[in-house]
C-alpha cells in the first residue's frame, strides 16, 4: 500500500506542474504536506507503533507550532514574517497544514539519519541519542534552503515583513528551522531511548532493503517537487532553488540508496 501512495504521489508532483499547477499554491502545499503525512504515518507506524508515532505528532505539533507563532510575534527564531494562506484554517496565526508538513517530511528526514549512522532499526543508545537527531536537523534544513524562496518570495505564501539576502529570506530563518528541528527530534530521540521497543513480529520488516528504500525515495520525492518547479514557473528563483536542491537533496537520496543497497544486514 505504501509503495501505491508513493507512486501517487510522484504522480500528483508531475501532474501539478506540467499542467501548470491549476489548484493554486495554497492547495497545491496541503496536498503535497497531506500525502507525505499519511505515507509517513503508515511507514512509522511499522517501526515506532501507534502510540510512539503519536509522541512524535504531538512533539513535532507541539514545538514547531510554538516556534512558528513567537516568530510571527517577536521574530525569534525565524524572523519576523506572517503567513498569506486565507483559506486555511490557522491557530496562532500559523496554518494547520505547516504543523502536518512538520511531521510528514520531518520524519522522513529523521529516518535517514538513521540511514546515515547506520542505526536502522537499532535502539538509540550512547551517543547516538545526540548525533541522529544533530543529522535529522541538517537534513531538514537542507529541505527549507530549496523550498523557502519558492514558497515565500516567489507564491507569496508567506511574506518576509524584512526580506533577507537568500533570494528574499532571512539567514536567520535557516538557523531558526536547525534550532526548531533539533529540539524536537532531540526530544523524540530521548524518549526513544527509554521507551523504544521493536516488536518480534516486525522485525523482519524492518531488516527489508525495500522498508528503508521508502524512506529514500520519499525524500527523494520532496526534493523532486522543487526541482520540477521550473515546468510551472521559470523564473531565475525556482532554476536556482532547483540547482540547489540537486547537490543537497538529491546528493543525501543518492547516498542514502547506495548506503541502504550495500548493507549486508538488510534482506
Amino acid at each position: 500500500m505504501r509503495w501505491s501512495l508513493i507512486a501517487l504521489y510522484a504522480f500528483i508532483i508531475v501532474f501539478l506542474q506540467i499542467s501548470k499547477n491549476p489548484v493554486g499554491g495554497e492547495i497545491e502545499a496541503s496536498v503535497y504536506a497531506f500525502v507525505v503525512f499519511v505515507i509517513a504515518g503508515l511507514h512509522g507506524r511499522e517501526r515506532y507503533g501507534l502510540k510512539n508515532m503519536a509522541i512524535f505528532f504531538l512533539v513535532t505539533w507541539a514545538i514547531s507550532l510554538f516556534f512558528e507563532a513567537l516568530s510571527i510575534h517577536t521574530g525569534i527564531p525565524f524572523g519576523h514574517y506572517h503567513y498569506n494562506m486565507q483559506s486555511l484554517i490557522s491557530l496562532f496565526g500559523v496554518p494547520l497544514i505547516v504543523i502536518f508538513a512538520y511531521f510528514g517530511t520531518g520524519y522522513f528526514f529523521w529516518m535517514l539519519s538513521h540511514v546515515f549512522t547506520g542505526q536502522f532499526s537499532k535502539k538509540l543508545q550512547g551517543k547516538w541519542i545526540f548525533v541522529v537527531p544533530l543529522i535529522a536537523a541538517f537534513i531538514l534544513v537542507m529541505w527549507d534552503l530549496g523550498m523557502d524562496p519558492i514558497f515565500s518570495t516567489v507564491l507569496s505564501l508567506w511574506v518576509w515583513e524584512s526580506p533577507g539576502p537568500y533570494f528574499g529570506v532571512p539567514i536567520m530563518n535557516f538557523v531558526g528551522w536547525f534550532v526548531t528541528g533539533f529540539i524536537f527530534y532531540q526530544l523524540f530521540a530521548l524518549y526513544l531511548s527509554r521507551y523504544d521497543r521493536i516488536r518480534p513480529q516486525k522485525v523482519k520488516t524492518l531488516a527489508s532493503k525495500p522498508y528503508w528504500l521508502e524512506a529514500a525515495v520519499v525524500y527523494g520525492l520532496i526534493g523532486f517537487t522543487i526541482i520540477i518547479t521550473p515546468i510551472a514557473i521559470y523564473n531565475d528563483i525556482t532554476v536556482s532553488m532547483a540547482l540547489v536542491t540537486v547537490f543537497t537533496m538529491i546528493f543525501v537520496a543518492i547516498i542514502s540508496l547506495i548506503a541502504i543497497i550495500n548493507n549486508n544486514n538488510l534482506r
